[in-house]
């Protein structure tokens, strides 16, 4: 029943093994964690727990619901909380509340740890790890006698005269080796620490030690930007971000230590080792099985009915758009384009989330007229997506906006020539849609259009090196 979201998590872990690549071994660290509690977990035979039908139950009412129910609910996460529901309603209703109190903890953690959470989700931290790196580079490098200068999150090294930008995006927030600290932290305070206070300590330094190392990388990576700018970018700015993984582990093994130590033991007598006893169940363990292979099977036939019969896709396959951007005209209405699309390098696709987008400037015959920047970014297949937009990108590269909040202007768009498309609709409300010579394919095109007003969220700025300009940023979706 659970495939389809089991599928979904390991793709992302492959294509994403920067972010969600540790989500491969967490599922290994919680069987560890169970297999150090062995001899206590079987030291009683199990006694099912009724109680856990009910959770099974609830768990398996709310992935369906997830799945079957309202588009907003179709998420990675949700359906993951499902997930984690029903396994645990599992496990408590075959082994019982005894083996609960052992068996919790390594299930919180494949839980918490073995699913990639949503961009939407993370923005909220990365975006303040961000600047904290930023603002934390800044006096550093300062601090070693370097003249720089901070913009946003852009960062400028002055050298024998020379300027040597280094832009701070969001892959070198620290947020990964954040992820990577929490979920290694974790283990190592339950596993190498007796006291909860120890374990509670150790966990919460993993935020200021993943936020330290991460601001002497951003320093290493502006120290080598002045040797040679390619250093600072694509694999080899991978490889420096992977390098300072060892130094932050080691980092951490030394805060256990001192954890460790803080307290002065007597030493304790070795126990003999546990006895582990064999696998027991008080009453017959078939029925117990059998009922839950039952409800799980009875599930799973009824989500693929309820699939069919609502017409629902539970793989959220990639649309991909009917066309390149790069078609799109480089002269229409009096505008021209100026010079080559822009290209982003590896480390400005991954700021950006997709690799469909287009970035071209047009200029006006009318030179009372200031150039405009077009930039289109398409997102598809994600769990979901946090579009690049002016309030947030431009503020992190130095520009200052002029009002708290964007102000809304409609486009007013002549659509006298638009049609409504009577099979396509929603809620009963017809698209609209045109239909144009494509003269690249030489035949008519319809296109359809989205329902509501066209709007522009606009918002004006400022920047130090622009003088008395202003910058308008605008965009839509």
């Amino acid at each position: 029943i659970f495939w389809d979201f089991l599928q979904r998590q390991f793709l992302f872990a492959i294509q994403q093994q920067a972010d969600w690549g540790h989500t491969l071994i967490i599922p290994f660290i919680s069987g560890y964690f169970v297999w150090l509690c062995r001899g206590k977990i079987l030291s009683e035979p199990f006694k099912r727990a009724r109680s856990g039908i009910l959770l099974l139950l609830l768990g398996l009412g709310w992935y369906t619901l997830c799945a079957l129910g309202p588009t907003v609910m179709h998420h990675h996460n949700l359906m993951g909380f499902g997930v984690s529901l029903s396994i645990t309603g599992l496990c408590l209703y075959l082994f019982g509340w005894r083996a609960m109190r052992y068996l919790w903890f390594p299930l919180l953690y494949l839980f918490v740890f073995g699913q990639s959470i949503s961009d939407r989700f993370m923005e909220i931290v990365t975006f303040k790890l961000q600047d904290i790196a930023s603002i934390g580079s800044y006096y550093g490098l300062t601090i070693l006698g370097l003249d720089v200068t901070r913009a946003g999150n852009t960062l400028e090294i002055f050298y024998n005269e020379v300027a040597y930008p280094l832009n701070i995006a969001e892959a070198c927030s620290g947020m990964r080796m954040l992820m990577a600290f929490l979920a290694l932290g974790v283990a190592m305070a339950y596993t190498g620490l007796p006291y909860l206070w120890q374990r509670i300590t150790l966990v919460a330094l993993a935020l200021p030690t993943a936020v330290f190392v991460n601001i002497l990388r951003v320093m290493s990576l502006g120290l080598l930007s002045i040797a040679d700018s390619g250093l600072a970018a694509g694999d080899f700015h991978t490889f420096i971000g992977t390098l300072w993984l060892i130094p932050a582990f080691l980092i951490y093994l030394g805060i256990v230590w001192i954890l460790k130590n803080l307290i002065i033991e007597e030493d304790e007598i070795e126990e003999p080792e546990e006895e582990i006893s064999p696998l027991r169940f008080r009453g017959t363990a078939t029925a117990g099985f059998v009922t839950a292979i039952v409800i799980l099977s009875v599930s799973a036939v009824a989500l693929q009915i309820g699939v069919s019969a609502l017409n629902v896709y539970l793989k959220k396959e990639a649309v991909f758009p009917r066309k390149d951007f790069s078609v799109l005209p480089s002269a229409i209405g009096g505008w021209k384009r100026i010079g080559e699309d822009v290209r982003f390098d590896s480390a400005g696709v991954e700021a950006l989330g997709t690799e469909l987008y287009l970035t071209r400037t047009y200029s006006s015959s009318d030179k009372t007229l200031p150039v405009i920047q077009l930039h289109i970014a398409y997102y598809t297949g994600q769990i979901d997506a946090v579009p690049h937009v002016p309030d947030r990108c431009m503020v992190a590269g130095g520009y200052v906006p002029l009002t708290a909040e964007p102000i809304t202007v409609s486009m007013h768009i002549d659509n006298s020539d638009w049609v409504k498309d009577q099979a396509i609709g929603k809620n009963g409300i017809t698209y609209p849609m045109i239909e144009r010579w494509d003269p690249i394919q030489e035949t008519n095109e319809i296109i359809h259009f989205p329902l509501g007003d066209f709007e522009l969220r606009c918002t004006e700025f400022i920047h130090p090196k622009l003088g008395d300009n202003h910058v308008f940023a605008g965009y839509l979706f």
